[in-house]
């Protein structure tokens, strides 16, 4: 009865316009505080790829898309009519637009129209609030109108980069102009050279401010050359400029800058399942294999424009920073002055609007303090806003005023940029950090897993079956090795195995017969990808484990273990990625995991499970026992340690590119924010080589 009484208690006072007051108070200042940390995670959620901080993310973005609205419905329910009150709804109002997430996921970026209706109703809600206020300190209500003003503006942006990236939409409206062009680009008779990219006229600029025709018979959007500005003449155009204007450092980084923002716009096309005019071509792979790749040395370079190339497109879906300059000015111009203003003659002032309701604490108002600490909250959450890293977006910007010959206005009309422009352009580009421009855009680590360690892992799946269901259940077996840094060798060998083959992929046995291994190439014709990657897995851990163990981890045998538990990595945690349909190389996995289970039982060290494993009967078809084989004769057939590891490391770079093809992109886009996985960058660059899928004369 106790406890039945004091929840009758609670309840009762909940319901007295005292209890609704401390309600409103106490969700007021946690909506607000979870919009701080949403502005301060999220700009890093893509440079941070662990479970728990995209879980944090995901926790905050999703309470305060409820917290919000509830809150704003609280105060027009209740007895809250008073200015201050209203102050509330508007600060959380212009909170919820933040600037550094604009969506969370690929899905949030197609319910726009549904997130739109949501935003505009909370708006309308305080608008009705404003209009019903009682309170007549002009301070105050400078303060709302402008903040209620600004959350429109915020909305507006808000929603329109969300527009321009779905694919109902502004994506498949511009880059179908990206896409016609390139049908015909290879048609204009230039002289290429990839290192310079010269002849290589891919749209820079200007594909969206133009008016486009239609070409007939076949109706492709049809755009004059002159219309916009291509890659090539920005290079030309920072190559020209004297030594005293860029250093030779500072001129790269810029042209690298203005490619993979040339190839983001190429890339966008993947999204939209449109066809790819230069596929195929020997122009296309020769931008990769002797352009980006031309030397040892660029082998780092192509991966940092690749990634820089991903940086982008984790904008355009999921911020807004395309957008973000022009509405950082206009904010610190009307909303901190109006702040300030309220301090000095609202909240900090004698002429304080005092509510209708009191409520003090030790003689403190606590109303008062709510009205402070929101007007903090704001200022803090401009400030964070206002250093978002958004340099390489203002680079763009800075190119093409300076390389652009004219822009389009909205009538169509073709209007010269002036020279103030140009000056102002180039003043700040000069000013660009390098540091800044090269920073860090995706996690730069390699998820790793090994079959023969985890096998025996059995979840208890306790946050799955308390959240029913929400939170991913984890399969058995399914327990990933701590993550690696991502090695620069691991990166060259997988570019220098591309290079090498002249831009054409293979499946693993051009590797082995090039290192006079050609015997096992039985391990790369099994049925399905799987197969072959999980044998392979197995045959290279059981080689690892029988290795002494005071050899260092370096050169090959590096490259061979970190590409062997990645590839197994993403059979076990992102099937989605590598060829075939993933729910049958889940079945597969899970079939592999209780195999290994029941006939590695007892075994409890990786020492004894691989002598077991090699005692295994060479009949045997199962993938377990064709690793098993694959181990033995590594050990046996391949004597010298080192060719060992030479010949496991050229065969693992090879295949790594071989499953890097796939039709799948939003699996790839979804990956970008959760930290970016490798597989994405090899996936992006075989496209931009022309190879959007594995050659059909391949057995496997």
């Amino acid at each position: 009865m106790g406890l039945k009484n004091t929840t009758v208690t609670i309840v009762e006072s909940l319901r007295t316009v005292e209890g609704q007051l401390v309600r409103v108070e106490v969700l007021v200042l946690l909506s607000s505080l979870l919009l701080v940390l949403l502005a301060i995670l999220s700009p890093h959620r893509h440079q941070r790829g662990e479970k728990s901080f995209r879980f944090l993310v995901w926790a905050v973005y999703t309470l305060s898309t409820v917290l919000v609205p509830y809150t704003i419905g609280l105060l027009e329910a209740g007895p809250f009519h008073d200015q201050t009150f209203v102050l509330w709804g508007a600060v959380l109002l212009v909170q919820a637009g933040a600037d550094s997430l604009s969506a969370y996921n690929l899905r949030d970026v197609e319910q726009w129209k549904r997130a739109l209706l949501q935003q505009g109703l909370q708006i309308l809600m305080v608008l009705w609030l404003m209009l019903r206020c009682e309170g007549r300190n002009r301070s105050y209500s400078a303060t709302i109108w402008v903040f209620w003003i600004l959350s429109i503006a915020k909305a507006h942006a808000k929603f329109q980069a969300l527009r321009e990236a779905s694919k109902a939409d502004g994506l498949m409206k511009h880059t179908k102009v990206v896409a016609d062009y390139m049908m015909t680009e290879h048609e204009s008779g230039h002289v290429f050279d990839a290192a310079t990219m010269e002849g290589y006229r891919y749209i820079f600029h200007g594909e969206d401010l133009t008016l486009p025709y239609f070409s007939k018979p076949d109706y492709r959007t049809a755009i004059a050359a002159c219309a916009f500005t291509t890659v090539d003449a920005v290079w030309r155009w920072v190559d020209g400029q004297s030594a005293s204007v860029f250093s030779r450092e500072h001129g790269c980084i810029l042209k690298d800058i203005a490619l993979s923002f040339t190839l983001f716009k190429l890339l966008k096309r993947r999204f939209c399942r449109y066809e790819h005019g230069e596929a195929g071509r020997a122009k296309t792979r020769r931008l990769v294999v002797s352009g980006l790749l031309r030397d040892e040395a660029g082998y780092t370079r192509a991966f940092r424009v690749i990634e820089m190339e991903l940086a982008f497109l984790y904008d355009f879906f999921y911020t807004r920073h395309q957008s973000h300059t022009q509405y950082v000015g206009m904010t610190v111009v009307f909303v901190l002055p109006v702040i300030v203003w309220n301090a000095v003659s609202g909240a900090f002032s004698r002429h304080y609007h005092r509510t209708s309701l009191e409520q003090t604490v030790n003689g403190i108002d606590v109303i008062h303090c709510i009205t402070v600490v929101l007007m903090v909250i704001v200022v803090v959450v401009l400030v964070v806003e206002s250093r978002i890293n958004d340099q390489k977006w203002r680079v763009i910007d800075d190119l093409h005023t300076l390389t652009g010959s004219s822009r389009i206005t909205w009538k169509g009309e073709a209007v010269p940029f002036d020279d103030g422009s140009r000056k102002q352009a180039m003043k700040l580009i000069k000013k660009r950090k390098h540091r800044k421009l090269t920073g860090r855009n995706w996690d730069r680590k390699l998820g790793q897993y090994s079959l023969l360690q985890s096998f025996d892992y059995h979840p208890r799946n306790l946050a799955s079956i308390l959240s029913l269901g929400l939170i991913e259940p984890t399969r058995d077996g399914q327990k990933a090795s701590k993550k690696v840094d991502l090695p620069e060798e691991v990166v060259v060998r997988v570019l220098s195995r591309f290079k090498a083959n002249d831009g054409h992929l293979a499946d693993g046995r051009s590797a082995l017969a090039g290192n006079d291994a050609g015997r096992l190439s039985w391990a790369c014709e099994l049925p399905m990808h799987i197969h072959t990657v999980l044998v392979w897995h197995i045959g290279t851990t059981i080689c690892e484990v029988t290795t002494p163990q005071q050899v260092p981890l370096t050169g090959d045998r590096l490259v061979a273990k970190c590409l062997s538990d990645y590839c197994a990595y993403l059979v076990a945690f992102v099937p989605d990625m590598l060829p075939g349909h993933g729910y049958d190389t889940r079945r597969i996995f899970n079939a592999v995991v209780t195999e290994a289970r029941e006939y590695l039982a007892g075994c409890g060290t990786m020492r004894g499970r691989c002598v077991k494993l090699l005692e295994l009967q060479c009949s045997e078809l199962t993938i377990l026992g064709m690793g098993a084989k694959l181990g033995s004769e590594l050990r046996y057939r391949v004597h010298d340690r080192a060719r060992r590891w030479k010949v496991l490391a050229d065969l693992w770079a090879e295949l790594v590119l071989f499953l890097a093809p796939s039709s799948d992109a939003d699996v790839h886009a979804e990956k970008l924010a959760a930290g970016g996985e490798f597989m994405t960058h090899l996936w992006a660059l075989l496209i931009h080589a022309g190879i959007l899928e594995r050659p059909s004369s391949s057995s496997l």
